[in-house]
Parts: structure tokens; C-alpha cells; sequence
């Protein structure tokens, strides 16, 4: 029992169809998986940062009567002050973007009394963004209605608004995420209704 030449030569035409087929879906899926994984990555990633970046921002407090929560309001950079580890002296938390990443710097105090004296410590990463992502941070004010200000007075600002948009590496390309949030100053007494 064998094959005729008219077999074999059908086999030889059909069999590399059915291969590119199952190479074309193999590459497909493999490509799906990989967006996959960087979107979870990036969104696992963005999401640690936003949830820090919000329970400490909603510890923020005044570490002088009027002064405000904030020491810098700029649109790449966030510093404020708040008591992280509890032990009724406050550190000042700067968060900052430098490229596309976004970095948080703890600095303690020397002393344990008004006028404190901060001294920073180490630059951590936070999180990778896309390049796009220039502004982070908006500040807003207590007036009626709302006012935006992208420059504003540290003394004046009650909420923030913080849009993170983090990106990793796929095979087909970047894939970003978008995570966008307002954070009301719980302390302070010029806050949001």
C-alpha cells in the first residue's frame, strides 16, 4: 500500500498552507499574550503609585498655621507634607517627573519641633509613563465655583487632581494605561464641600 505521485503532490501543496495557518495563529496569539501581559504590568504598576500617591495626599497637612499643605505645586512636581510613619513629625513627600518616570522622595526631619529642618532621602522610582505624560499633577482651590490653577499658591490649594498614564513594552508596540483621580486635603479646612 502506497501513495501515488498524485497524493504526494497534493500533500505538498496543502501541507505548507495548513503550517503558515498554524504559524500565523501561533504569532497572533503569542502577540495577544504579550499585550496582555504589558497592559497588567502597566496597570498593576500605575495602580500601586496612584493608591500610594492618594492615601498620602489625603494625610496631607499644615505644618504652620495658614501655610497650606503643599511646599511646590507645579505640574510635574508634587511636594507636600505629612506625617507617613506617626510619629507626630511630619515629612515632606515630593513626588516629581523626570523623562518618563515618576519619582517620590521622603525627607525626614532633623528636628522634632516648628521650624523643621527636612533632609532628602534616596529617589524611588515609582512608575514608568508614557512620554506624553508631562502633566501629572492639577491643583484646585476652595473657590465657589472650583477654580483650576496650574501655577497656584501652595497656601490656597485643597484638592488635587493626579492623571498617570504608565506604559510598557509589548511586541506590537507601547501599551499604555490612563488612571485619573481628585484627592481631597482631608486636614484642611479650605477644602472642597
Amino acid at each position: 500500500m502506497g501513495f501515488t505521485l498524485i497524493e504526494l503532490l497534493i500533500t505538498s501543496v496543502i501541507l505548507p498552507i495548513v503550517l503558515s495557518a498554524a504559524y500565523l495563529v501561533f504569532i497572533t496569539l503569542s502577540g495577544d499574550y504579550s499585550i496582555i501581559s504589558a497592559q497588567s504590568e502597566a496597570t498593576s504598576e500605575a495602580q500601586r503609585a496612584m493608591d500610594t500617591l492618594v492615601r498620602e495626599l489625603r494625610q496631607a497637612q499644615q505644618i504652620e498655621d495658614g501655610s497650606g499643605a503643599f511646599a511646590v505645586t507645579q505640574p510635574d512636581r508634587c511636594s507636600f507634607y505629612c506625617d507617613i510613619d506617626r510619629d507626630n513629625v511630619p515629612e515632606r513627600i515630593t513626588y516629581y517627573t523626570d523623562g518618563t518616570d515618576l519619582f517620590r522622595v521622603v525627607a525626614e526631619s532633623t528636628t522634632h519641633v516648628f521650624p523643621y529642618n527636612f533632609v532628602d532621602a534616596a529617589a524611588v522610582r515609582v512608575v514608568n509613563l508614557t512620554t506624553s505624560s508631562q502633566v501629572v499633577f492639577t491643583y484646585y482651590d476652595a473657590a465657589d465655583p472650583l477654580t483650576v490653577d496650574t501655577t497656584p499658591n501652595p497656601a490656597s490649594v485643597c484638592a488635587v487632581g493626579i492623571h498617570l498614564s504608565a506604559s510598557r513594552p509589548s511586541q506590537n508596540g507601547q501599551v499604555n494605561v490612563d488612571f485619573s483621580t481628585r484627592v481631597k486635603i482631608r486636614a484642611l479646612f479650605n477644602s472642597l464641600s
